[in-house]
């Protein structure tokens, strides 16, 4: 049983090695060899191209060697940023909706913090979405507001139907680029 996990483990050893392109070097050194994954050649041991002070160039591309180059891969220097709008706003309620009691009159609209994170100005559509206690959605509304950039701004957002306001429990709100 021992000498057959020996034997399982000389052969992976080898493949692995085959696999990997490992070669030997002249001059009683050993070393490893370098191959690219997309080249078109197969994979197992390769012979060396060229040899540089030791080091031994095994795919097919010429940087840093002494020959001469195509010149077509050349360093243009880092990609120059362009302007981008960070985008969105976030959207903060404030207060959501309250039934009424006694004399007290119901509030049906929620209010609504909305915060932009842009570098520009944009309109935003502000969407508050009125759930129950177990989340279902009772009603939903909408505003639009303009904000400049980095703007904050607090928007009351009413109920499409307000006849429901009894039976929500939560708002939550989102601000989404209208233009």
């Amino acid at each position: 049983m021992v000498r057959r996990r020996l034997k399982l483990a000389a052969v992976l050893v080898v493949v692995v090695l085959a696999l990997t392109g490992f070669s030997s070097s002249s001059g009683g050194k050993g070393g490893k060899s370098r191959s690219k994954g997309s080249s078109g050649g197969g994979g197992g041991c390769s012979s060396s191209k060229k040899s540089n002070s030791g080091y031994r160039d095994y795919d097919d591309d010429d940087y840093g060697s002494s020959g001469s180059s195509s010149g077509s891969d050349s360093y243009t220097g880092d990609p120059t940023p362009t302007a981008t709008d960070s985008g969105p706003a976030e959207a903060y309620v404030v207060d959501c909706v309250k039934k009424g009691r006694g004399t007290r009159k119901a509030d049906t609209a929620a209010t609504v913090k909305v915060v932009s994170g842009s570098t520009v100005a944009h309109l935003y559509e502000v969407d508050v979405v009125f759930l129950d206690a177990v989340g279902e959605v009772v009603d939903r509304g909408y505003t639009k507001v303009s904000l400049d950039a980095g703007e904050t701004e607090t928007v009351k957002v009413r109920m499409q139907s307000p006849k429901k306001v009894s039976r929500v429990k939560k708002c939550e709100a989102d601000a989404l680029l209208d233009d």
